[in-house]
């Protein structure tokens, strides 16, 4: 009898040091212990993921990219992930069309309430069509970063460039969010931002 207890405790803090708990705060909201000491609100685990890469790198980004695009064909994918003091976002082209971005590009996110932000590219020169910003206090661009974790998205502007007869032309695209892609660009935002 006494093996059986015994075996039965280490079976169980075995299987409780590899798993997570669930806990409820005293605000009411549902919330994931990992055997890290880390935590995230329990609706966010369907948002975002955290991976240990080898050398043991923890990085904590979006579960999936969020797709814009009025004809699936077209339009943007989007990324985020949690860098050490901001977030940083990656608008990936969906075509294989070139689409170069300078450094600095400029773009602009507008929010359902009418109000903008403006945004940059933070990377070199692409032709992938990867527009990429770090938004956040460690950037410089805490007030960015604050405005899209407390605002829904409408539509963002992206500039890219192309040549055209022997010269580089800079062009805009649009990209309208729909409603339910604004709600989770917005819940993805938030789950990484705690």
């Amino acid at each position: 009898m006494k093996q059986k207890f015994f075996t039965a405790c280490v079976l169980l803090v075995f299987s409780y040091s590899y798993s997570q708990t669930e806990a409820t705060t005293k605000d009411g909201k549902k919330v994931i212990l990992n055997k890290d000491m880390t935590w995230m609100y329990a609706d966010c685990a369907n948002l975002v993921e955290t991976k240990t890469y080898p050398g043991g790198k923890v990085m904590t980004s979006s579960k999936e990219n969020i797709k814009i695009s009025a004809d699936g064909k077209t339009g943007i994918d989007i990324s985020l992930l949690k860098g050490t003091s901001s977030i940083i976002y990656n608008f990936a082209a969906i075509t294989n069309d070139v689409k170069c971005v300078v450094k600095d590009a400029p773009g602009t996110v507008e929010f359902t309430d009418g109000s903008k932000i403006t945004i940059k590219h933070m990377s070199d020169l692409n032709c992938k069509g990867n527009f990429s910003c770090f938004l956040g206090s460690a950037t410089g661009t805490g007030t960015e970063g604050t405005a899209l974790q407390s605002k829904k998205i409408k539509k963002i502007t992206l500039q890219y460039t192309k040549k055209e007869n022997d010269s580089f032309t800079n062009y805009n695209e649009d990209f309208i969010v729909t409603t339910e892609q604004a709600d989770k660009i917005f819940k993805t935002i938030q789950c990484l931002s705690n």
